[in-house]
């Protein structure tokens, strides 16, 4: 297979062809280790793309990592003449952890199921990817995780065709972190030409760093880490750099918010929601997500610290004024003991996600989803429906990576039916076509409700959406100010 920087041999995997840790950019090592990712140089001979590349580096364990880790992988149905849907895949992972190769984003059923072209990336993490310590100089640059994604993006609008996709039809997935680097790429200059379409899979559009509290937040890494110069941080071991990236994230009490993209005046000049009220994202479809109770492993002790999230919204919580809170407080009791749960689910991805939404519907077709359904396993240990557990019924991937608890006991007949039913949708939408149910128009936010059966749902509960109408959260969110509050 010839790209624009070399020939590549693949696998076959019964109908369907991968192409596994292809190069998108130059390696970002020594002078570039902070810096905005590179065009990838040409190679000579045949590229052995059979395998994934490395992981970028990150306290999580995997087989390989290496800072020499921009590469993608790609599977097709063909690499004939036919133009197929794109979904460019951005995973997710608190902007520190996970790789594009993980087995769960293994894009053979989905490729093979939809008869689309399936792209996931590895983009650079945590502080090598998004802290900003350009304070130090120039040799440093915010927003380096983001410069990998708009670089990958650049690769498959160039290159895709001759993998059978279409390069003017590339619809940005992305779940988590990577919802919100979704969230961001249509209203962003430098992405907005290689975007068609966007699905935002439990993503915040409002959970971004302005330039000064994101630079305090690395100037609190380097006293962490002790670092006290820049030639120091550039020369420092990779593995020195990220082994406290967890406990520098407790000790700062962002947790999982530690690491994330900065509205830096530049790269992206604006935040989400006020950008798209603008019309920054005219003519850019939008389908945008949530599972019922993202934020349910609160209810859950063992679980309760898995994302370490919830000071900091409670934080958040107490920036409302005391008539506020009453009200917040009183319109979540009829969820008995999952009403904190609830809350920090509708504060942390739904609210944002819904007032996106009714901006962005001004200037695109934009539809909202709702993951409700719960396989048996999942009511066992009585988790719901919550973070990342849309993604195996996505990739129609069952039994791999961290989702396969979720498959233990029986249930396979309707874990296929709605698996079949949400892919059927998102590749619809990719392809253009009308979905089946109601477009948001105004603040009019209507849901398909993926569930044991499929219905249509306000995406938030009308009377509590009500509540958050003079909340402080709302008027930051909408004014593009972080409604993460660092303390």
């Amino acid at each position: 297979m010839k790209t624009k920087n070399g020939t590549i041999a693949g696998l076959k995997e019964g109908d369907i062809l991968s192409y596994r840790g292809v190069p998108y950019a130059k390696p970002p090592v020594g002078s570039l280790r902070f810096m905005p990712a590179q065009k990838a140089e040409s190679w000579e001979g045949v590229l052995d793309a059979s395998s994934f590349g490395a992981a970028c580096p990150q306290t999580k364990k995997y087989r390989s990592s290496s800072e020499d880790c921009l590469t993608l992988n790609i599977w097709t149905p063909g690499t004939d003449q036919k133009e197929r849907p794109v979904f460019f895949y951005i995973h997710g992972g608190s902007f520190c952890a996970g790789t594009g190769s993980d087995p769960e984003y293994n894009g053979t059923n989905l490729a093979k199921n939809g008869d689309v072209v399936v792209v996931t990336i590895n983009y650079r993490l945590g502080a090598l990817g998004f802290l900003d310590f350009s304070f130090l100089g120039e040799e440093f640059s915010p927003n380096c995780g983001l410069s990998d994604i708009v670089m990958a993006l650049s690769w498959v609008h160039e290159n895709i065709a001759a993998f059978g996709g279409d390069p003017h039809n590339i619809t940005v997935l992305g779940q988590s972190a990577g919802a919100i680097a979704a969230s961001v790429l249509p209203v962003m200059p430098a992405a907005r030409k290689y975007v068609s379409k966007v699905i935002m899979m439990s993503g915040g559009p409002s959970l971004l760093y302005t330039k000064a509290q994101y630079q305090e937040v690395a100037r609190k890494f380097l006293k962490f880490m002790g670092i006290k110069s820049a030639r120091e941080l550039k020369a420092m071991d990779v593995r020195t750099l990220v082994a406290k990236q967890r406990k520098f994230a407790s000790h700062c009490g962002l947790g999982d918010g530690t690491f994330m993209i900065e509205v830096d005046g530049g790269l992206v000049p604006e935040y989400p929601i006020p950008a798209a009220a603008q019309g920054a994202a005219r003519d850019i479809p939008i389908l945008i997500g949530t599972t019922k109770e993202e934020m349910s492993f609160l209810c859950i002790k063992v679980l309760s610290k898995v994302l370490d999230i919830s000071k900091i919204l409670r934080r958040n919580i107490d920036q409302e004024k005391e008539e506020v809170k009453a009200r917040l407080k009183a319109a979540y009791r009829r969820y008995g003991k999952r009403a904190e749960s609830m809350m920090l689910t509708d504060r942390v991805f739904r609210m944002a996600s819904v007032w996106y939404a009714e901006v962005y519907n001004q200037y695109a077709n934009t539809w909202m989803y709702r993951f409700d359904y719960e396989t048996p396993a999942m009511k066992a240990v009585a988790l719901r429906a919550c973070h990342s557990c849309d993604i195996p019924f996505v990739f129609g991937n069952y039994h791999a990576g961290h989702y396969k608890w979720m498959f233990l006991l029986p249930s396979i007949k309707t874990t296929r039916r709605v698996s079949r039913e949400i892919q059927q949708d998102f590749v619809s939408f990719a392809k253009g076509e009308k979905l089946g149910w109601q477009e948001c128009c105004g603040i009019d936010t209507p849901a398909k409700c993926y569930d044991k059966y499929f219905s249509v749902i306000p995406m938030v509960d009308p009377e509590i959406e009500k509540e958050y109408d003079k909340s402080e959260f709302k008027r930051q969110s909408l004014r593009g100010l972080n409604a993460v509050h660092i303390g």
